[in-house]
């Protein structure tokens, strides 16, 4: 990803066929140099709202939790996990004052669940207008929270 931008990337992927979810982990994945078959799998159900289900969260937002969780996810039951839940808890206050809610359909205007979601989604041209700024604003912030440590604990 040399001169490539993470948002430049993640919409690469988005567009490519990845869902929102996996767009976001396997950007963020790579630019930290971790190569994984599991991953984008791991993120795939997350994805059109926690797979089109009623009240599920938004996709790139939970592949932008999951980033944050590989990176600086316990891999012991003994390690802190504070500082994650501190980004976790910063990731979503900022993902919700940007767009005002974390749940794919309110995100959306209607449920992936519905029978004429697919209709609604094309024709509102969803995927360029709302959910492609999902992807990047998750990639971007995601990034910024990795790589600037300095926050203030909540």
């Amino acid at each position: 990803m040399m001169n490539e931008s993470v948002e430049q990337k993640a919409l690469e992927y988005f567009s490519n066929g990845y869902v929102c979810s996996e767009a976001v982990l396997k950007t963020i994945a790579e630019k930290h140099d971790i190569d994984s078959p599991l991953i984008p799998a791991i993120a795939s159900g997350f994805g059109s709202g926690l797979s089109r289900s009623e009240g599920g969260l938004c996709g790139a937002y939970s592949g932008g939790v999951m980033a944050l969780s590989l990176l600086q996810g316990r891999t012991n039951a003994s390690a802190p996990k504070d500082p994650l839940y501190h980004n976790v808890q910063l990731f979503k206050e900022r993902f919700e004052k940007a767009f005002g809610s974390c749940e794919c359909a309110k995100l959306l205007g209607f449920s992936l669940s519905s029978p004429d979601a697919g209709e609604k989604f094309k024709e509102g041209n969803c995927k360029t207008c709302k959910c492609d700024l999902y992807v990047v604003y998750a990639v971007k912030e995601v990034e910024h929270m990795l790589t600037c440590k300095a926050e203030e604990p909540l």
